[in-house]
């Protein structure tokens, strides 16, 4: 084989082999957001994973099993967001309480370390849209996603004030690869 040939082949061998074995899986969970997660022209919550959810705890044993050992690095590739209406009350659309940048983050639960993985902006309607992700690492949080100790969250501009009456159950899908 010519060197030339080789040596462009090189770069891609070797991204190959840092890579290494990788398990992808998907998780779905529900954020709920009401008017006690609103602040001014921002609306926030998230959901505490831990060893006892059995998605998370699903995807790990599973990855576990791919990679022949526990994954120690995460990144999310792919994530949605959809209002489920049917659990919701007082809001139909998710423009009804959601506004501007919204962003899906992950949370150390101890200290708080926070990671932005995936934003849309004005979202609308009630099926499930499309975020993009950031590309963030998740090398801060990686110690609590392989031991299942972590927040998920939404956070976004509304209209909606604290003294609001309504719920918004916001269906968050992931898509994780493991390593």
């Amino acid at each position: 084989m010519p060197l030339v040939r080789v040596l462009l082949l090189l770069p891609l061998a070797l991204s190959l082999i840092a890579c290494g074995p990788s398990h992808e899986g998907t998780v779905t969970y529900e954020v709920k957001l009401d008017a006690d997660g609103v602040i001014g022209g921002t609306i926030n919550d998230s959901l505490h994973l831990d060893s006892t959810n059995d998605q998370w705890t699903a995807f790990l044993s599973q990855a576990r099993a791919t990679l022949g050992e526990a994954p120690s690095r995460f990144e999310v590739t792919h994530a949605r967001l959809q209002l489920n209406v049917t659990k919701s009350k007082n809001v139909g659309m998710l423009q009804d309480v959601l506004s501007g940048d919204v962003t899906a983050f992950l949370r150390a639960s101890e200290t708080g370390t926070q990671v932005d993985i995936a934003t849309v902006k004005n979202p609308r309607g009630s099926a499930q849209l499309d975020m993009d992700t950031t590309g963030s690492s998740l090398e801060s949080l990686e110690a609590n996603l392989a031991r299942g100790d972590f927040l998920l969250g939404l956070r976004g501009g509304t209209t909606r004030t604290s003294s609001s009456d309504f719920e918004a159950v916001i269906t968050l899908t992931l898509d994780i690869t493991a390593r």
